[in-house]
């Protein structure tokens, strides 16, 4: 055979295998239509035909219908083009047309299963769901030996909102094909939504009867028992089912919520800890009772006893699982234990580093502690892990910071602004911490380009505004800016005494010492007379004003309020001011 005839021979085969690929199965040939016409129309519709399955099988809708549509004028009987057009309609999202074409099919050949399968399944698209029901019940009376289609029925019964036909339905099943713990299953649940609950106690004694070692179905007898008010009958059967498995922590479980049921806490705290104790009560259900005990003991602290009881059975059930760590630490970090928590989401690197939540737990922890020296460790660690993560690259920054390597800190906050995308609060942060080491490192230029680029951001965030005020008054330089900077600071928190002191500081640079006295008059009042530095800054300023005596008397207040600056120190040795 040469290559042109095994090019030819093979094409062949194709087309053929695409002509009996749109031949449903159990469909009624392009034969056995109903087309009266000439031989020569019967001739011009199987070509047509072949044609059109050919395109359908080389994904060419359009085409394939355009082809069926011929068809139909050889022969408009057709159920078996019909169906397929409407298996097409379907395919390509238009509904209303496979309807139509899928009921024309389902009518010109009632008897052939596929082409009413598709018709159901196109009324269900149309959402007309009695009328799927009304053909699943044709064809059962036509096909009755197949249960796939009673649960098809069943399933249209329920979209139709006719709960007592797809019971029948089920019950049909298990009286033609015998009892299936699925079907029942099912049928007791809807028995339940119904309140049929006679029906679905009966169904479920004979679940229990046909698989007495499946201990739910003990479980879901009982909750039948507690839906309608017979606990004692409840209670039993929870007892009869531990008899037979005393250690299955579902059960206990079960029980458990029985007793809460009955508010007998005591009693299902003992249950639900024996559940925990159990290896065969899973991590994750654990977890979730353990989030009901982490929200419970929000609204009611007294119950955080028992939580941490069940935290300790946790972590000795499950040792090496981080879920049980991780939980540990949440409940611990909000009960401000901090070296505990600590501890615990270190517990949980240990077995898991992936985890970025964990680490951003720690990082916190560490900072509420003070901990830098930690902080430094583990937050360089979470670069590594996380390097596009913006928020280690600030904890790093910060704990650098506040050991003085200033260095490492600003190349902490420079490069993690890098990952900071719209998040103005956070980026806020990076330049506030920035400015700020900058300033401890005496790069004082850079310092105030800082503070400048975050209220580019904010121009009216008060803690911003004020400490670069605050440095400036320090640094006695650009004093009028500092000066506005403050003065804007009390407008937009007036009662704040760390914001009055700091413009009567920079009041005190200007020369202005009756005006800076002023304010701090307004401070002393509202609580700057506990706090050593006010204090000092108000004996400065008495100081200026000639009231030598009241100076030395302020300097030895803040002495008492814990001041101990080599400065004060001095003042208050030599009685003389000293700046």
């Amino acid at each position: 055979m040469n290559k042109k005839q095994t090019y030819t021979f093979s094409i062949a085969v194709i087309l053929l295998c695409c002509f009996f690929s749109c031949k449903p199965k159990q469909a009624a040939s392009t034969s056995n239509t109903k087309n009266t016409g000439s031989n020569e129309d019967k001739v011009r519709f199987q070509s047509t035909f072949y044609n059109a399955c050919k395109e359908k099988m080389l994904g060419n809708s359009e085409l394939a219908l355009n082809q069926f549509r011929e068809c139909l004028k050889y022969d408009p009987t057709s159920a078996v083009v019909k169906y397929e057009m409407a298996n097409i309609y379907r395919f390509t999202g238009f509904n209303d047309e496979a309807l139509k074409f899928a009921k024309e099919a389902a009518i010109g050949d009632p008897k052939n299963e596929w082409f009413q399968l598709l018709y159901i399944d196109c009324l269900h698209n149309k959402r007309q769901y009695a009328d799927a029901l009304a053909a699943y019940e044709k064809l059962i009376k036509t096909s009755p030996n197949k249960p796939e289609y009673y649960e098809g029925m069943a399933q249209e019964a329920m979209f139709a909102n006719k709960p007592d036909k797809a019971i029948k339905a089920y019950s049909d099943i298990e009286s033609k094909f015998g009892r299936d713990e699925d079907i029942a299953l099912r049928k007791i649940t809807l028995l339940k939504q119904l309140r049929k609950y006679d029906e679905a106690e009966r169904e479920i004694k004979l679940l229990i009867k046909d698989f007495p070692n499946q201990p739910q179905y003990y479980t879901y007898l009982a909750e039948i028992y507690q839906e309608t008010g017979q606990p004692e009958k409840a209670f039993t059967t929870y007892q009869d089912v531990l008899k037979t498995d005393p250690n299955n922590p579902y059960i206990h479980l079960a029980l458990a919520d029985y007793y809460r049921q009955q508010k007998k806490d005591s009693l299902f705290f003992t249950e639900v800890k024996i559940a925990f104790a159990s290896e065969d009560l899973d991590i994750d259900n654990k977890m979730k009772i353990m989030v009901s005990y982490y929200d419970m003991t929000e609204m009611f602290p007294n119950y955080k006893p028992k939580a941490y009881e069940l935290l300790d059975v946790l972590l000795k059930v499950h040792p090496k699982d981080p879920k049980a760590w991780a939980v540990n630490g949440d409940f611990l970090y909000r009960d401000k234990k901090l070296p505990e928590a600590k501890a615990s989401f270190e517990k949980v690197l240990e077995f898991d580093k992936s985890r970025y939540a964990i680490w951003s737990q720690l990082m916190l922890c560490e900072t509420d502690m003070n901990d830098f020296t930690s902080l430094e460790k583990h937050s360089a660690e979470a670069i590594d892990f996380f390097p596009n993560m913006p928020n280690p690259y600030f904890f790093n920054g910060l704990a650098n910071l506040k050991l003085k390597d200033y260095k490492k800190a600003i190349q902490s906050f420079v490069d993690g602004q890098e990952f900071v995308y719209e998040n103005v609060p956070l980026q806020l942060q990076f330049l506030t911490y920035l400015a700020e080491t900058y300033n401890a490192d005496k790069q004082y230029e850079k310092s105030d380009k800082a503070f400048d680029d975050a209220l580019a951001i904010d121009p009216n965030d008060p803690m911003v505004m004020n400490n670069y005020a605050y440095y400036l008054s320090i640094r006695k330089e650009k004093l009028e800016k500092a000066a506005k900077l403050s003065a804007r600071t009390i407008e937009l928190q007036p009662g704040s005494v760390s914001y009055m002191d700091t413009y009567a500081w920079i009041l005190y640079q200007q020369g202005k010492y009756a005006d800076a006295k002023t304010w701090l008059d307004k401070a002393l009042p509202k609580g700057g007379d506990n706090r050593a530095a006010i204090l000092e800054h108000y004996g400065d300023v008495l100081f200026k004003l000639n009231d030598e005596k009241g100076a030395y008397e302020y300097w030895k207040k803040a002495k008492e309020k814990g001041g101990n600056s080599d400065l004060l120190n001095k003042k208050i040795l030599e009685g003389k001011l000293y700046e």
